[in-house]
């Protein structure tokens, strides 16, 4: 982890070290979240956030899928009663659907 030291302008602003902005392309006017948790602040680029909330949502619709595709079976009868690996195994092919 780098340290460096930074101080809080008059209008609440802070100044993000110029290395650390090199270092992550991070460009005048870029948005940021900002999240307090007890006494830290967490600064969390948007442009980051989107990546990893796509990825989630990715994550998400396979597991919707693999639902979907439970609940079909169960309603038509066709219940398949599968050991762990046998699952994680079925999981991978739905994965590449």
């Amino acid at each position: 982890m780098e340290i460096e030291i930074s101080k809080v302008g008059e209008r609440g602003q802070v100044v993000i070290p110029q290395e650390f902005r090199e270092e992550l392309q991070i460009k005048k006017g870029e948005k940021f979240i900002v999240f307090r948790s007890e006494d830290k602040l967490i600064f969390q680029q948007m442009k980051r956030l989107k990546a990893k909330i796509i990825e989630q949502l990715k994550e998400d619709m396979v597991d919707v899928k693999i639902a979907e595709r439970r609940l079909k079976e169960i309603e038509k009868g066709q219940l398949i009663v599968q050991t762990k690996d046998e699952f994680l195994r079925d999981m991978k092919k739905w994965v590449k659907i």
